[in-house]
């Protein structure tokens, strides 16, 4: 097996020891070593790459990164048994962001004011739909229009397409439900969000999410968007527990960082006794 490059051990470690949705889920993450020859990868090239990860998705997901490109390598290591170069290890993790970073709604509608200077509806009709049912980048970007029930004001996240591999239905407010009834009204093709020169998904908003978010001077990532949608939730009183059902998170562990900001229940529960 020829391991020049490192998408060559991804691929063999993709396909012989991972599931088909992190199979789906790690195919982008390596982009920028794509034309890297293995040999010349060096530390220093990983620590620059986690930094940018580090503005489009959270600490621990950048973590969990290293930690499969390390464990890629040395699985095709002891596959072959063959000495390579593995400039993932020993790489520090990142110290996890525990307290959630989200938008005031005056920031949600200068992101989208901005958006509209650059005439670019469909990042605009994209942050209202990461904002209004949380969903992750990848889920909106995936998303076909055959999952879409508008009679039913929801859609469906297909399992080998979302995070937790559990088909997940997301509920449509009426700013998502209005979003896609217009989408679909100027349809481009099988996708939410069609390339029109592809006919193939957008693959990514990252170009014009940083012209955006600058112009809104706003200092925040993309994924901040699904952190808004629960914390507006728990501001708004909703169980934290229905929260996390509609996270689609398999654990109420990884929800109840946004607790801290159910301050209404708190109080109405101390002044009981007041």
């Amino acid at each position: 097996m020829n391991f020049e490059k490192l998408s060559d051990i991804i691929k063999y470690y993709q396909t012989y020891h991972l599931t088909k949705y992190k199979y789906t889920y790690r195919l982008a993450l390596l982009a920028p070593f794509d034309d890297y020859p293995l040999s010349t990868l060096r530390r220093a090239d990983v620590k620059k790459w986690a930094l940018q990860r580090q503005q489009q998705v959270s600490n621990a997901t950048v973590n969990k990164e290293i930690a499969f490109c390390r464990a890629a390598i040395n699985r095709a290591s002891t596959d072959f048994e063959v000495t390579l170069n593995n400039p993932f290890t020993n790489v520090k993790y990142i110290e996890s962001d525990t307290i959630p970073n989200y938008l005031t709604y005056q920031e949600y509608e200068r992101l989208l004011s901005a958006s509209l200077e650059f005439d670019n509806t469909d990042l605009h009709d994209f942050i209202i739909l990461l904002v209004m049912t949380g969903c992750r980048q990848s889920e909106v970007l995936t998303l076909k229009w055959a999952n879409v029930h508008l009679d039913k004001h929801q859609f469906i996240v297909r399992n080998t397409l979302s995070k937790s591999r559990r088909t997940m239905y997301k509920y449509l407010n009426d700013s998502a439900y209005q979003v896609l009834k217009n989408r679909l009204a100027n349809k481009q093709g099988d996708y939410v969000f069609t390339n029109p020169k592809t006919g193939e998904n957008i693959k990514s908003f990252n170009k014009g999410w940083q012209l955006c978010k600058k112009r809104a001077g706003i200092n925040c990532r993309m994924h901040d968007l699904r952190h808004t949608y629960a914390s507006w939730l728990v501001q708004k009183g909703v169980p934290i527990y229905t929260v996390k059902e509609l996270l689609g998170h398999g654990d109420i562990s990884s929800t109840q960082r946004y607790a801290h900001l159910d301050y209404s229940t708190k109080l109405q529960a101390v002044d009981l006794i007041g």
